[in-house]
């Protein structure tokens, strides 16, 4: 059986997100059959999904139009074919799996000595994310049994996780509303989000060609507004590291490695 540690990285546009990807795949590449940051942990597979890959074609009737500016609205879900990232994603992960959930796995001092409170506490947890994902799982089973609902990673009272010796494969999710949508943000167990204020992210974005090339207005009637809107979703979760786009890339790259260790 598989286990999985999904990571998702989400960003404003020109944001440095894909740099970030792209820099945490070719590390792990790097680093398969190693150590994983924790001596029980073996990196084994790395996967990368990007969103953008899943744009619906230009021609799509699913498209919203901009009515002002008589342009397609791509900063929406309904832009994106997410049934088909989702069935790809658990065309990935297999038809058994585990998740690693870091949340599930690690426990401080603290969460000890409160004991059964927090006992309760990840119980209720587990049972919140079994019913969540068995809803997706179940939809983007291939042959429609749902079998894969019985395969999610549980909160263990007697067996100790830091002894467990574990092939662990790395799941990298990249696109900018990947924490708008239910499925792809609760399935990653470490989540980052890239942040630019607006006249940076403005100067960035007016160096890029598209393909359609953004209209004459796009950016400040739509781009931004629809970023804002996304980003208010799901800004000021615990669970989600908001990232300063404006400091070197490198510096982002190692705070993020850092982060991941600390997490598992």
């Amino acid at each position: 059986m598989e286990t999985w540690l999904v990571i998702g990285i989400s960003g404003v546009t020109n944001g440095g997100k894909t740099t970030l990807a792209k820099s945490l795949e070719s590390y792990f590449q790097a680093h398969q059959n190693k150590v994983f940051f924790k001596e029980n942990l073996i990196l084994n597979k790395v996967v990368a999904l990007c969103q953008d890959d899943y744009f619906l074609p230009v021609d799509s009737p699913r498209h919203e139009m901009v009515q002002k500016l008589n342009h397609i609205n791509w900063e929406i879900l309904s832009s994106l074919d997410m049934d088909r990232m989702c069935q790809d994603i658990m065309k990935v992960l297999g038809q058994k799996f585990i998740l690693y959930n870091c949340h599930q796995l690690r426990q401080t001092e603290a969460d000890s000595e409160m004991g059964e409170q927090v006992e309760q506490m990840m119980d209720e947890y587990n049972l919140f994310a079994d019913h969540f994902l068995s809803n997706f799982l179940a939809k983007y089973d291939e042959n429609g049994t749902g079998s894969r609902t019985t395969n999610l990673i549980k909160k263990s009272k007697n067996e100790s996780y830091q002894s467990m010796s574990i092939k662990i494969n790395v799941l990298l999710l990249e696109g900018f509303l990947l924490f708008n949508h239910s499925f792809t943000r609760d399935l990653c167990s470490v989540k980052f989000h890239i942040h630019l204020p607006y006249e940076r992210c403005y100067a960035r974005r007016m160096q890029r060609v598209y393909d359609p090339p953004d209209v004459v207005g796009y950016f400040e009637m739509c781009v931004w507004p629809m970023y804002e809107k996304h980003y208010r979703e799901f800004k000021g979760r615990k669970d989600i590291y908001v990232l300063n786009g404006e400091v070197p890339q490198e510096s982002i790259f190692n705070y993020v490695l850092n982060c991941i260790k600390d997490l598992l």
